[in-house]
């Protein structure tokens, strides 16, 4: 008779909670929490193991080949599943943890479990011991509160912890963390995530971190081909696998100088381009990637931005929960077929215009002035389409930071593929943002002009 482990999940609607990549060292930075408690029966922990056959290396969950479909999420995570997804990623412990284990055994997912490391970029010192040490304590409650959970994976010790840094002994405070795993949990592997593929800073992994037992890489879409290359260079090993990957990302942009405008604005790919961005790196560079050392990968990112420089440039998903086309393109990446029913399409940059002229041509106007906008959008399906437009100031973002509400009085009829509005009355850059929805099927589609008011 299988035996069985007692848990304890806290009670409470609790929202995901997820470093979006760029920072936030305070998030993660409380003792875990100890609330109401229920108890719940669950199964043992699975037995995660890594082999390496041929050349190729294969990750095995009790005993059965588990190739990571993975996503980066921070809402609607459970939902993943149903499109195809077997894997979850979290960043570091929150009062949510049990909660997100639980409902993603429900679901069928596993999870990449994160531990926070404080980053220097931050304002931590890895010279301070007293620090340090404290803050492996809060590892070591994490891993033998968790360990024995039937959705953990693996343990992702940081994620972008080396951004910026100098001190090297981070390498030894992450390695300290694995070794206590490897020491409490013989059933979960150890990983830790790096902002890149740089051939030095994988180096020092591999010298000064042996206890790693797969390297996790974040990399979009210029950096993504790069990846095997540096990883031969470095001497790595190990399996790896993509951590976050999506297209082009804000802080890549000078290669494309059409897509920097003159007041420092980004122009953003409409959603049936960004979809075929998110397709083509996971087909030419993580599935194609399974012979060489790769073990999955995760989607960057399941829900929306709360957090960035463009809060409509990433996110599979609406705030209501509606799926983008790169939601299919995923669901055809991870299992051959694309949904029965697939999003609305806007091709092209050139579907979108404000005053007949399109993103890339440094729009201004003057405060106040009368101006029009249209999009060309289509359905796969001929379903009825809903149109909703805003206009935004560039920068803001609502309380939770995420995308905010539109500037109310502008646009005369925002439900309308062309429109008519008022430029706001304050200089600076705007973004005007239109939303055309499948609500029947809950699919939506999005493009954005950039335009500054003189």
């Amino acid at each position: 008779m299988m035996s069985r482990l007692k848990y304890y999940t806290g009670k409470g609607a609790i929202c995901l909670f997820v470093l979006l990549c760029f920072g936030c060292n305070k998030r993660y930075d409380y003792p875990i929490p100890r609330n109401s408690f229920e108890e719940t029966e669950l199964p043992p922990p699975a037995k995660v193991t890594l082999s390496k056959s041929g050349g190729s290396w294969k990750m095995f969950i009790d005993g059965t080949e588990h190739f990571i479909k993975g996503v980066c999420a921070n809402n609607f995570y459970g939902e993943a599943a149903a499109f195809g997804a077997n894997t979850i990623r979290t960043y570091g412990v929150a009062d949510d943890s049990q909660k997100i284990l639980d409902d993603a055994f429900k679901a069928g997912l596993y999870v990449n479990f994160g531990l926070y490391m404080k980053r220097e970029t931050d304002g931590f010192d890895y010279n301070n011991e007293a620090a340090v040490k404290q803050q492996h304590e809060q590892m070591k409650e994490a891993v033998l509160r968790f360990k024995d959970h039937p959705a953990l994976l693996c343990w992702s010790i940081g994620n972008e912890a080396e951004a910026s840094y100098t001190n090297t002994k981070l390498w030894t405070a992450v390695n300290e963390v694995a070794k206590f795993v490897h020491q409490v949990d013989p059933n979960h592997p150890t990983t830790v995530a790096l902002s890149n593929s740089d051939v030095t800073k994988i180096g020092l992994v591999a010298d000064m971190a042996p206890e790693i037992d797969i390297l996790s890489l974040n990399s979009y879409a210029p950096t993504l081909p790069n990846v095997l290359a540096n990883l031969a260079s470095a001497g790595w090993q190990k399996p790896y696998m993509i951590t976050e990957f999506g297209p082009r990302g804000t802080w890549q942009m000078a290669p494309e100088p059409t897509r920097i405008l003159n007041w420092g604005g980004l122009v953003e790919q409409t959603s049936t381009e960004k979809a075929d961005a998110y397709l083509q790196a996971y087909q030419d560079h993580i599935s194609n990637n399974r012979a060489n050392g790769c073990i999955g990968s995760f989607v960057f990112i399941w829900g929306y931005q709360r957090h960035g420089a463009v809060l409509t440039w990433f996110g599979l998903l609406d705030k209501k929960g509606y799926t983008f086309p790169a939601v299919d393109a995923m669901q055809f990446a991870w299992t051959g077929s694309y949904p029965a029913n697939r999003a609305p399409v806007i091709r092209d940059r050139n579907a979108i215009l404000m005053n007949g002229r399109k993103a890339e041509e440094n729009i201004s106007v003057e405060k106040g002035s009368g101006n029009t906008a249209s999009v060309i959008a289509t359905d796969p399906d001929n379903d009825p389409l809903t149109y909703s437009w805003m206009i935004m100031k560039e920068g803001s973002a609502a309380s939770d930071g995420s995308l905010p509400e539109g500037i109310s009085g502008l646009i005369t009829d925002n439900k309308l593929s062309g429109i008519a509005f008022k430029a706001p009355s304050e200089t600076g850059g705007y973004r005007l943002i239109v939303f055309v929805s499948d609500d029947a099927n809950k699919k939506v589609a999005s493009a954005v002009i950039p335009f500054y008011v003189n």
